[in-house]
């Protein structure tokens, strides 16, 4: 019996008009360029404006900035789905990227049960017309790198063996992060 093909569509959010926040944009373009074929999104939308682009797609891949503070700016932060949960506190003003697959599943959409997070943290997201900094750009490579790794290895082998996402999302953060200085790239 030979594995099912998983739909596997990159979400990449952010805003060109906020430095940094530029990020899933650059992003976008970078990926189109190296995978033509991929299912590659890229909005500055948010909320449930979201829920179109979660539809029909078994693995998400999201690429966005994040500020934590916790890291230097360019690192990428891996966040895979059981890692992931919605901030405190849920709030009728805002709704998030969690609120919205959350609101998917209980509207038995079909959104993605398997998604994954790539955040590149961020310097700065609040300068209006700036740059993004070097650091944070030069962070687009390693994304698009770390994007083709899981692809090739959510894709069924030719004797129609299909790998578990946690395995693959493992071997490709290994495979990228020995290219890239240490610390490059983090689990979240």
């Amino acid at each position: 019996m030979s594995a099912i093909k998983p739909q596997i569509r990159v979400l990449c959010l952010g805003n060109e008009l906020l430095a940094d926040d530029a990020l899933g944009l650059v992003a976008a373009e970078e990926l189109h360029r190296r995978f033509p074929h991929l299912d590659v999104v890229l909005t500055t939308d948010s909320g449930f404006h979201l829920l179109d682009y979660l539809s029909d797609c078994t693995l998400l891949i999201v690429v966005d900035s994040i500020q934590t503070g916790q890291v230097p700016g360019g690192t990428l932060l891996v966040f895979p789905k059981a890692d992931m949960q919605s901030p405190s506190g849920p709030s009728p003003h805002y709704v998030g990227l969690f609120e919205t697959l959350q609101l998917g599943r209980k509207l038995v959409l079909p959104v993605p049960e398997e998604v994954i997070i790539l955040a590149v943290e961020a310097v700065d997201c609040l300068t209006l017309g700036g740059e993004m900094d070097p650091a944070v750009k030069s962070a687009v490579g390693l994304v698009a790198e770390l994007v083709g790794e899981i692809v090739q290895c959510m894709t069924p082998t030719a004797t129609g063996e299909a790998v578990a996402l946690v395995d693959c999302w493992h071997r490709a953060f290994e495979i990228v992060s020995a290219r890239y200085a240490p610390g490059r790239l983090v689990v979240g």
